[in-house]
C-alpha cells in the first residue's frame, strides 16, 4: 500500500468531515458561472507522490502524450519526532532517473501535528531547514525548480504557525509559492483563513465521509462536489485544479471500517468466488459470503467491500463544474497521481480528452 497516498487522504477526509459539521458562520458562496464555451484551455500536469522517481516507459509515453510540462515531485515530509521533540524531515524521495518535465515543483508535506507542537520561534529555523533541504535534494537531482509547493492540512487552531512558516519560507526560497487547498478550507476561508502565497492547488477530492458504509464514493463524486463550488468564485487567491485518479476499496465490518486497501479494484473484487455484489446490478459494493482470508485481511461471512474509483466521466464532469465557478483565465490543470498501477485503467487518448478544455454543454 502506498502509506503517502493514504495517509494524505485520510487526513484531508476527517478534516474536511469535520469542517461540514463545524456550526460557526460560513462565508456565503456565491454562484457566479463562466460560460463553458468561455473556459481557457488547462495546462496540463501530473503529481508524482512515489517515495521512488523511476517513471516507467509507459509514464513517459503518457507525459510526452499528453503534452504535459509540469511535474509536481514529492520530495520530503515533515513531521514532528516525540523523541527529540522538534520537526525531522521524513519519507525523502530517491531520484533513480532525472526527471524529464520542462517545469519540475518540489513539494513538502507537512504534518499538522508539526504545527501543533512547533513554537512560534523556532519557525524561521524550520524555514531555512526546509529550504535547505529542497535545495539540497534538487542539487543531487541536477534539477532547477521555478516554484515551490507546500501541502497541509492546516486547521483554525494552526492557521497562525502555517502562515507564519509559509511567509519565512517564502523570504528563504527565492522562488514563488504555491499551497493545496483542501473544499473545506476554501467554504470556511473565514475561520482557516487564506494563506500567504501566490498560487493554490485545489484537491478538488476525498469529499465524502469514507467512514459512512452507504457513501457512494468519497474519493470523487460530483454530487458532493456541487456543495462547494459555489464557494470558489470569492476565494482570494487564484486557484489551479487536482483531481485524481487512484482507487481503493475499503471494508467494513458491523458498520465500521476495518480495513482499506490501495490499488484493488471493483473487478479483482467481482472475481473471487466468495463475494457477490450486494445488490443485482451493484457494481461498487459486495458481501463477503463466507469466511476467508483475501488481501491480507481475514474476512467474516457479511462483511462489506466497497470499491472506490474515478471513471473519466466523472472526471470530466467535475472539471467542468470547477471551471464554469472560477474565473476564466488559464490555470494548470493536475492528475493524482504518476503511477502505472493506476494509470493503466485510463488509456492514453482518455486522459488526453480529459486534459483538453470540456466540452460546451449542450
Amino acid at each position: 500500500m502506498n502509506a503517502y497516498l493514504v495517509r494524505w487522504w485520510l487526513v484531508g477526509s476527517c478534516l474536511l468531515s469535520a469542517a461540514c459539521h463545524t456550526q460557526t458562520k460560513e462565508r456565503s458562496g456565491s454562484a457566479a458561472t463562466v460560460d463553458p464555451a468561455d473556459i481557457q484551455p488547462t495546462v496540463p500536469a501530473f503529481y508524482h507522490w512515489k517515495s521512488t522517481y523511476a517513471p516507467t516507459p509507459p509514464e513517459l509515453a503518457l507525459l510526452r502524450d499528453s503534452n504535459v510540462q509540469t511535474v509536481y515531485i514529492r520530495f520530503f515530509d515533515v513531521d514532528w519526532d516525540d523523541a527529540t521533540q522538534q520537526p525531522v524531515p521524513t519519507g525523502p524521495v530517491t531520484f533513480r532517473a532525472k526527471p524529464v518535465a520542462k517545469r519540475l515543483v518540489p513539494v513538502v508535506f507537512i504534518t499538522n501535528k508539526t504545527l501543533l507542537n512547533l513554537r512560534l520561534a523556532n519557525v524561521p529555523e524550520l524555514a531555512r531547514r526546509i529550504v535547505r533541504k529542497v535545495a539540497q535534494t534538487a542539487q543531487a537531482a541536477a534539477i532547477t525548480y521555478p516554484e515551490l509547493q507546500l501541502d497541509c492540512d492546516w486547521t483554525r487552531s494552526t492557521r497562525t504557525r502555517y502562515f507564519s512558516l509559509l511567509k519565512a519560507i517564502a523570504a528563504e526560497a527565492r522562488v514563488p509559492l504555491s499551497a493545496t487547498i483542501r473544499l473545506h478550507q476554501v467554504k470556511f476561508a473565514a475561520q482557516t483563513g487564506v494563506p500567504p502565497v501566490g498560487r493554490g492547488m485545489l484537491m478538488a477530492y476525498n469529499i465524502g465521509d469514507w467512514k459512512r458504509p452507504e457513501t457512494h464514493n468519497s474519493i470523487l463524486d460530483p454530487a458532493d462536489l456541487r456543495r462547494y463550488v459555489d464557494y470558489l468564485p470569492g476565494y482570494l487567491l487564484p486557484l489551479d485544479i487536482a483531481l485524481p485518479l487512484f482507487r481503493w476499496t475499503i471494508i467494513f465490518r458491523n458498520g465500521r471500517v476495518l480495513a482499506l486497501r490501495n490499488n484493488l479494484n471493483a473487478e479483482q473484487v467481482r472475481s473471487q468466488p466468495v463475494v457477490s455484489p450486494t445488490a443485482s446490478g451493484d457494481t461498487t459494493r459486495f458481501t463477503v459470503r463466507r469466511d476467508t482470508t483475501l488481501w491480507g485481511v481475514s474476512l467474516r461471512r457479511g462483511d462489506l467491500l466497497r470499491t472506490e474509483a474515478c471513471s473519466l466521466p466523472q472526471l470530466l464532469t467535475a472539471k467542468e463544474l470547477l471551471l464554469t465557478r472560477l474565473p476564466s483565465q488559464t490555470r494548470t490543470f493536475t492528475l493524482y497521481h504518476l503511477d502505472s498501477t493506476v494509470l493503466h485503467s485510463y488509456p492514453h487518448a482518455a486522459l488526453k480528452q480529459l486534459f483538453g478544455s470540456p466540452p460546451p454543454t449542450p
